[in-house]
């Protein structure tokens, strides 16, 4: 493939150009520092892919793919984020989008990701005779050509009518049982043997675990449909206990069916705090009133205390007690969303300080992408617990290295405010500070000084991101008296001040 690279830091700019050319059979055409330059070299290369970075200075990533797609330029692209990053990550979702990488960026991971890429675009310059449902989902989730190609099919399948509107519904799979799929088509084709009058198309998109479905009719018995539907929905909740997610809009013309579905997609979300007991109509959504979310910290505090001590048990207690307190239909649900994505990513910060294996894991299995895609409060709280699972369940070797390396982890935990050394935690263990050196090394990847380096890094950050405390009361909280050279030491860390942290 040919590849056009934009992101605004040089060194991740440059590393991740050599890292394809080395590692992959793939070409880098032009690397680009904002989109400005990005949009000039799309136009004047034809690249097979993009990957961008979704903030930059100048114009960023997103500014840079809307400017393309107004343009009618077909760009296939990735695009790179952070974890605070996840809303914009959505929004790149919406035009086109269709891989998501993570800051940093491992080797394993891009190429996994750029065989997938190929994959795909393989796949879409495959022209085949398709069934009306192939040209529904092609009209939302194809390339750009196929998204023009569909429109004009499905102008023919399913014309406009003078007096007649388009009901687009889109349903949620993603923590759907084996058969519920068929078990839904059967409710969906039963209600829609009562309305003889309503022309009817469908599509599947396995990727996103979304269910399109487009009506055709007239407005009052298009929600006649919909109330019929809501019925079933309801009867399945109160007996089954099951959550399918659909939300509903209406548009006049098939030009409307794509910002239906966004409408949609951000109703599926006020599920997360209203249930999925009915179809969430998206106008409703859109207007709907919330009170002020309030961040349960201490019950968080709850659950990493649990982390640290290994206690899976307690940490799915509090996990429970966490849901209990966030997922209630006062609240605003991309508030939701985004408190528990700050959760997993404070539960991955307490990983890499005392589990980098567990840490790795998480990172590998990209709980935080995970997230950003479901939409039901069973699946979230259920990623979360599987991240908490992960944390405790260190699987240690028996004999006395883990055994120590267990007791130096905790004698960390107890005394990072004091002035600590290796020496003192040997005494403190009764061992050669020497033997405790190499253990440490061999069982954490690390040296000592390193790991109490980061431990007491990471615990600032959270206390300059979710308390007021000034910058040496945080520096005396970690164990540094002298708050300059701990504004050094977290520079080193982090790349930043803590100022500029904060």
């Amino acid at each position: 493939m040919k590849i056009v690279i934009v992101e605004d830091e040089k060194l991740i700019r440059e590393g991740l150009a050599d890292m394809i050319k080395k590692d992959t059979d793939h070409t880098v055409v032009r690397e680009c520092k904002n989109g400005r330059e990005g949009i000039e070299a799309i136009r004047s290369c034809g690249p097979d892919l993009v990957i961008t970075d979704i903030r930059m200075n100048d114009m960023d990533g997103l500014e840079m793919l809307t400017a393309l797609h107004d343009m009618g330029e077909k760009v296939c692209s990735i695009i790179i984020s952070g974890y605070s990053e996840f809303e914009y990550a959505r929004q790149a979702m919406r035009l086109g989008v269709e891989e998501y990488l993570l800051k940093p960026i491992s080797i394993d991971v891009l190429q996994e990701t750029l065989t997938r890429m190929e994959r795909k675009l393989s796949e879409q310059r495959k022209r085949i005779v398709k069934q009306p449902g192939n040209y529904v989902r092609e009209y939302f989730f194809g390339s750009d050509l196929e998204k023009r190609e569909a429109g004009q099919m499905l102008s023919i399948i399913f014309p406009e009518e003078e007096g007649k509107e388009y009901g687009v519904l889109l349903g949620y799979y993603g923590n759907a049982k084996p058969g519920a799929m068929k078990e839904n088509e059967f409710l969906l084709r039963n209600v829609k043997s009562q309305f003889p009058d309503i022309d009817f198309l469908d599509a599947w998109n396995e990727q996103m675990h979304f269910k399109i479905v487009v009506l055709k009719g007239e407005r009052q018995e298009a929600e006649e449909f919909i109330r019929a539907f809501d019925d079933m929905l309801e009867y399945d909740w109160q007996t089954k206990g099951k959550e399918t997610p659909w939300g509903v809009d209406f548009c006049e013309r098939i030009s409307g069916w794509r910002q239906a579905f966004w409408n949609n997609e951000k109703a599926l979300s006020v599920c997360l705090s209203l249930g999925c007991r009915r179809v969430v109509r998206a106008w409703e959504a859109s207007s709907r009133d919330t009170k002020g979310f309030d961040y349960p910290i201490q019950t968080e505090k709850k659950i990493m205390a649990a982390l640290g001590a290994g206690d899976n048990a307690k940490a799915r207690a509090g996990i429970e007690e966490f849901f209990a307190q966030v997922a209630n239909e006062g609240y605003d649900a991309e508030e939701i969303r985004h408190s528990l994505v700050k959760l997993m990513s404070n539960m991955s910060d307490m990983a890499k300080e005392i589990n980098q294996r567990a840490f790795e894991t998480l990172r590998e299995k990209d709980y935080i992408k995970e997230m950003l895609h479901v939409y039901t409060i069973r699946e979230l709280q259920g990623i979360l617990e599987k991240a908490g699972q992960v944390i405790c369940d260190r699987k240690e070797k028996d004999g006395i290295g883990n055994y120590t390396i267990n007791r130096t982890l905790e004698y960390i935990r107890n005394h990072y405010k004091e002035g600590i050394s290796l020496e003192k935690a040997a005494e403190g263990l009764n061992i050669t500070p020497e033997y405790l050196s190499m253990l440490f090394k061999r069982e954490m990847g690390m040296n000592f000084s390193i790991f109490l380096k980061e431990f007491r890094i990471s615990h600032a950050k959270r206390l300059l991101k979710e308390t007021d405390m000034k910058i040496y009361e945080v520096a005396q909280e970690c164990g540094y008296s002298n708050s300059n050279y701990f504004a050094r030491i977290f520079k080193e860390v982090t790349g930043v001040s803590p100022a500029e942290y904060r």
